[in-house]
Parts: structure tokens; sequence; C-alpha cells
């Protein structure tokens, strides 16, 4: 440890170190030297294909490892081929090895090249596409839409890249109240399919969570090759919450992003995804309530205009049956009035006129008692004959006037029997009868005492 600290503590000379440029310069000059020790040709499976018009840049990858190395083929060594470049095939390349100063970068100059067959890796890939395609995986009608308004967002990342930054700072630019769960994981290389899966599982089964997003920067074929790895694919489609997966660029195509219910080209466009531009959604909600609360105000106006029509129309007719039945209690009032004076002058002249005829009937029998006083029995006898016709003709006559105005009096009422008092005024006419009907009774007892009195 000590002999570590000493060194640490010794400055090196000035002329020690090199420069970036001289050291750049050294290596190309090793290169040269050593350019007859580079091969002629070089098999390996091509990947990350860039056309441009003065060239295409391509990647090399070893077909038993991971190691890839930078490649370009220039236009009029590309146009004079006998093939194409193409993804995912094995080509020999004839090349040279070229070493640049300004950016030490290694490339392999191409002059030609021969497709050999596609790698055994890109059979895989096909075959497993395959299969997924017959499984329903890539059909439309599984993918579940993802929450409009989430509230917590898991998101399976590394947590060195930039690409949690930028999903981050997507999903707080528009909505800030979106709590974002970050699961860090591998992203390429061996341990990567292990590491992506374990994040996924362990935010599926978190109920909090709204949406899962898998999401990483772009790279060559080979560093996103995880994400065509059958058990990451399958994992990503058993997943029970909605998934959004943002693999690489928008020239990257991975089967994750197939069998995911929502596809994203970059990490920054998945937080335009799961995250609602919240500031449009708030003004979408006034704008609504604003258009509820005019509709409901219409709506309410509209129905007291209605209500107060119905009420004012309901008031006058209230108000136009109350003048009717104040008309026909008036009326029934009038009639009543009416019928009172009739039936007393009835009674009073049938009751004068009874009295007269009993006059002249009484001056008639004394008048005749004096003229024909032969004997008592006669005149008895004229006297029970007059009796008898007087009983008969009073009886015929008050009965035969009385039946007439009952009957002019149950008329009457019949035809004012709207209201209830015209029933008790009716019981009333009655009992007025009934005393009538008893006075004359009296009456008739009277006359016939006075009858007796004179025989």
């Amino acid at each position: 440890m000590s002999d570590v600290g000493d060194e640490a503590a010794i400055e090196p000379p000035a002329d020690a170190a090199w420069s970036v440029t001289e050291l750049n310069d050294e290596i190309n000059s090793v290169l040269a030297d050593a350019n007859h020790r580079f091969p002629t040709y070089v098999v390996g499976e091509v990947s990350d294909v860039s056309v441009y018009d003065f060239g295409t840049f391509f990647d090399l990858r070893d077909l038993d490892g991971e190691a890839t190395i930078s490649c370009i083929v220039w236009s009029y060594q590309r146009d004079a081929a006998d093939y194409d470049l193409t993804e995912g095939v094995e080509t020999i390349l004839r090349a040279s090895v070229g070493f640049y100063v300004d950016d030490g970068r290694t490339q392999l100059t191409v002059q030609n090249f021969w497709p050999v067959g596609e790698s055994e890796r890109s059979q895989n890939l096909a075959a497993l596409r395959e299969t997924l395609k017959a499984e329903g995986l890539f059909q439309d009608e599984r993918k579940r839409p993802v929450p409009e308004y989430p509230r917590s967002v898991g998101v399976v990342t590394s947590l060195s890249g930039s690409a949690r930054e930028d999903f981050c700072e997507a999903v707080h630019n528009r909505d800030s109240r979106i709590t974002i769960t970050v699961c860090g994981a591998t992203v390429q290389g061996e341990a990567a399919v292990q590491s992506i899966i374990s994040g996924l599982r362990r935010l599926d089964r978190d109920p909090s969570i709204d949406v899962i997003v898998v999401t990483r920067g772009g790279g060559a074929d080979v560093d996103l090759w995880a994400f065509n790895e059958e058990p990451v694919v399958r994992a990503i489609a058993d997943c029970a919450t909605p998934t959004v997966v943002a693999v690489g660029h928008e020239d990257d195509e991975t089967l994750a992003e197939h069998v995911a219910d929502h596809r994203a080209m970059t990490p920054t466009d998945a937080g335009v995804a799961v995250a609602p531009l919240i500031d449009h959604a708030r003004q979408h909600a006034q704008a609504v309530e604003r258009r509820i609360g005019s509709a409901y105000a219409d709506f309410v106006e509209s129905r007291l205009t209605e209500l107060k029509r119905r009420i004012d129309a309901g008031v006058t007719g209230i108000e136009q049956a109350t003048v009717t039945h104040r008309a026909v209690r008036q009326r029934a009032s009038d009639l009543e009035r009416r019928m009172s004076i009739a039936y007393d002058g009835l009674v009073d002249s049938r009751l004068t006129e009874l009295d007269n005829r009993i006059d002249d009937a009484v001056r008639a029998i004394e008048h005749g008692a004096e003229r024909d006083a032969v004997t008592a029995r006669a005149a008895r006898g004229r006297v029970r004959g007059l009796e008898r016709r007087i009983d008969r003709a009073y009886q015929s006559r008050v009965l035969q006037k009385i039946d007439e105005l009952d009957r002019r009096i149950e008329d009457a009422y019949r035809e004012v029997e709207i209201d209830e008092t015209i029933a008790a005024e009716t019981t009333e006419a009655r009992r007025l009868r009934v005393v009538v009907l008893a006075l004359v009774l009296v009456l008739l007892g009277l006359v016939v005492l006075l009858l007796l009195g004179v025989l």
C-alpha cells in the first residue's frame, strides 16, 4: 500500500507523456508496417447497414461471438458488386484495415463482398418470428390501450444510460404528477435477458403500476439483440400490465416491440406515449365543463320555463274553476231563494184559498142549516157529505200541488248537485215540506173541529 502511495506522489516528467495525436500517429505507423499481417478476406454477419450516395456503412459481426468491426464500401465499388449487402446474411469481404488518426477509429475498407447465406442467428430469429406470429402475439386484437391518465409508470432500463433521463424528462414535462418507478437492468450483453425479465416481473407484480415501459437508446444490432431473445419477448407478452417498448431509434426493430401493447421509436417518444399533456387535458376538461354547464343551464332554464308555463296554466285553470264554482253556487243560491219565495207564496196562497173555501163552506152550512133545519139527521148528513167533499177536494188539490212542487224542487236540486251544500239545502227543503204538511194537517183538524162544533 505504501509503494502505491509513493508512486502516486511522484510526478512524471513533462516529456514522458504522449499527446493523443502522437499516440494515434504511432498506432497508424505500426498498423501500416504490419499491414502484411492482416488477411485479405474476412467473414462475418452483416448488420446495421446505412446506405448513402457516397457509400455504405455497416458492421460485420463475428459468427460465434459478440465482436464487431465497422466497415465501409464506397459507392463505385458497391455498384460494381454482383450482390447487395443484406442485414443478417453471412458475407465474405475482401477488405483492408484502415485507421483514422483524427478520431482513433479502426475500420475495414471493402473492395468486394460475396454473401454466403443467412447466418444461424438470422435463421433462428426468422423461425422465432414465425412461431410468435402463428401464436397470434403480433395481432392488434390482443393489444391493450395505454392508460389515458396513468398515476404510476414503471420503467425497465439502464440506470447509467441517457434513455432513463430522456424518458423521465419527457414524462414530467407533460405531467409532473406521474410517479416513475425505475427498475435498473442490463440492456445488452449476456446478462441482459435475465436482468430485463426480472425487472418486468417485479413491476408487473406491483398493483400500483399502471403501465410498464421497456426502453434503451440506439445501437448496433448486436447491442439490441437481447430484445429479440425469446424469453424477453414472451415475458413482455405475458405481462398483465399494459406495456410500451421503445428500443433504439426509428430504423431499429425488435420482436419485443411487436408483442408489446404499444411501440415507441425512442425513450422520449415512450414518455410522450404514456404521459398525457396535462395542460391540454385541463383545457379540454375546462371546455367540457363549460359546455356541460351551459347545456345544464339551458336545460334547467328550459325546464323551469316549461314548469312555469304549466304552473301558470294550472293556476289559470284553478281560477277559472273557482269562478265557475262560485257562479254555480250563486245560481244555486238564487234558485234556492226563488224556490223559497215561490214555495212560501204557494203555501200562503193555498192556505188563503183554503180558508176562504172553509169560510164559504161554513157560511153555506150555516145558511143551509137555517133553511133546512127540518131534521138534524138531514143536516148532519149534508155536513158529512160536505166534509167528505172538502176532504177529498183538499187532499186531491193540495197533494197534487205538493207533488208538483216536490218534482220542481227535485229537478232544481238535481240541476245544482255540483256542490255538497245544495244537498244540504235539499234536506232543509224537505224538512220545510214536512212542516207544511204538518200545518196542513193541523188546519184540517181545525176545520173538522169547526164543523163538529157547528153540528
